[in-house]
């Protein structure tokens, strides 16, 4: 606990002396205390990990730290070099690291392919940097992510705020205060590492092309932030790219009408998108999204999933009698048995058997029980007037699950709570909209909103991932309404009041 201590102490002067924290504002102790927060809810998540999810091969904050020891034994045996090689993704892709390292890991490899980078290496080499200064205290890995998603905040909060003239303190509570962002990035997980990501992102792109400071290094960061992103959720980067620069456009043009700008971009980009899919990927757009969602669709049902050289099959969770267990992580599938199952070489295309006559052996990948917090998606397929169709539903979905009539779990109630509370808040603020307010500021944030909820609620199925995938873009959906919002009127409606 000690060195938990000194690391707190530590990253609360650097905050107190650096420049970067620096506001006229909001004051250090302000942030401070915003950076305090973060480090009680990340110890109030470890906690409930380690109460409520004792299994550390399936709970996400250590399965990651715990895969990372094995990348870090290369520093105990002085294999610096390997170390090295496995950080940076350089030299590290043949059989002696598989053998080595890789394959005594339990989630480097992921085996069921959602078609994307795998995230998972990215959680595990973060880990098993802060091994270095850590001395095997999750704790400290705890205060390190703490410390680089405020870092991504604060650029946030640092780059928006001449957007928000007197409305600082709401734009600080929209970036520091909501619980879900509070609670979901502050532990040893992804959603920390990508609002620094995203953080810095904009913090580079607004100092290249609309500031103009600092050009080459702001360059160097934009780099490695959007490949940052990239490498963790990458559609987030897809989103993104184009607001920022719809919002360069309007800027430097001065277009009168951002929002119909916006729409025409990302119309236009998403044509083009689909046209070069067509050519040059195996699926077109409009294919992966549908495949997308039969993915995550089957995953949230749960089930047996197991591989040999051959096929990847999924056995439904009440159906595991169709197995004949050969090891611990060994089976065959009893003759007559019904399951589906996919082709190595082709992932994307489902196939099933109803009298199965296989006799191969197959090695255990997941043993999944069913989502707890399941949710009906409309069936998305693969054409234009179907992403039309769905997208009301999946807006809502988005937007309004988990709700308050459905939610079980304490964690489930509490963000239905924060959901209700939201849209309350967004509603009161195009109640009392004023008629001025910086229009390209507004659409920047309102389209990377609308296409990352369009995309969780046409694939995600599960209402608890849907509350960690809108983690990056809860304080743009506030920021939403603190643009627009009239606070004269609000001053007024105080003052009335008896």
């Amino acid at each position: 606990m000690i060195i938990s201590i000194i690391y707190i102490l530590i990253f609360c002067t650097l905050i107190f002396t650096l420049p970067f924290f620096r506001d006229k504002s909001i004051n250090r102790l302000a942030f401070t205390g915003a950076f305090l927060l973060k480090i009680v809810a990340g110890f109030f998540l470890t906690w409930i990990y380690t109460n409520y999810y004792p299994d550390r091969q399936t709970a996400d904050i250590f399965k990651y730290f715990d895969d990372a020891e094995i990348l870090f034994s290369a520093i105990k045996n002085h294999q610096y070099i390997d170390y090295i090689k496995m950080i940076s993704g350089i030299g590290n892709d043949n059989d002696y690291f598989n053998q080595t390292y890789y394959n005594q890991m339990n989630h480097w490899s992921r085996h069921y392919d959602f078609g994307t980078y795998n995230d998972n290496h990215t959680i595990i080499r973060f880990n098993a940097l802060v091994r270095l200064f850590s001395f095997n205290n999750f704790y400290v890995h705890t205060i390190f992510m703490c410390f680089i998603c405020f870092l991504g905040l604060t650029a946030l909060y640092k780059i928006f705020a001449p957007y928000f003239i007197k409305k600082e303190k709401l734009l600080f509570a929209s970036l520091f205060l909501i619980p879900t962002v509070v609670f979901w990035s502050s532990g040893v997980l992804k959603e920390g590492i990508l609002l620094f990501a995203l953080g810095f992102l904009f913090y580079s792109f607004f100092h290249v092309c609309i500031l103009k400071k600092n050009v080459v290094l702001n360059i160097v960061c934009l780099v490695l932030s959007s490949f940052l992103i990239l490498i963790n959720k990458n559609y987030l980067l897809l989103a993104v790219a184009p607001a920022l620069l719809c919002f360069y456009f309007v800027n430097k043009f001065n277009i009168m009408r951002p929002i119909l700008f916006y729409s025409a971009f990302y119309t236009v980009a998403f044509f083009i998108g689909l046209f070069l899919s067509n050519y040059f990927l195996q699926n077109n757009l409009l294919e992966t999204f549908s495949l997308k969602q039969r993915d995550f669709i089957n995953v949230s049902k749960g089930g047996v999933f197991i591989q040999n050289d051959k096929n990847f099959v999924r056995i439904d969770p009440d159906k595991k009698i169709f197995l004949d267990t050969l090891s611990k992580n060994n089976f065959k599938i009893k003759q007559g048995s019904s399951y589906m199952y996919w082709t190595n070489e082709d992932l994307n295309d489902t196939l099933y058997t109803k009298n199965s006559t296989d006799t191969a052996s197959f090695h255990l990948v997941w043993d999944l029980p069913i989502a707890g917090s399941t949710i009906s998606i409309a069936k998305l397929d693969p054409t234009i007037f179907s992403l039309i169709k769905t997208a009301p539903g999946a807006l809502y979905n988005s937007l309004c699950k988990p709700s308050l009539l459905s939610s079980k779990s304490f964690l489930e109630k509490f963000s239905a709570l924060e959901n209700a509370c939201v849209l309350i808040f967004l509603i009161v603020c195009v109640w009392f909209k004023k008629q001025m307010y910086n229009r390209n500021h507004f659409a920047l944030c309102l389209f990377i909103c609308l296409i990352i909820l369009l995309l969780i609620g046409y694939t995600t199925p599960v209402a608890g991932a849907i509350v960690r995938y809108k983690v990056p873009i809860m304080p743009f959906l506030l920021m939403c309404g603190i643009l627009i919002i009239d606070e004269n009127k609000l001053k007024f409606i105080k003052k009335a009041k008896p």
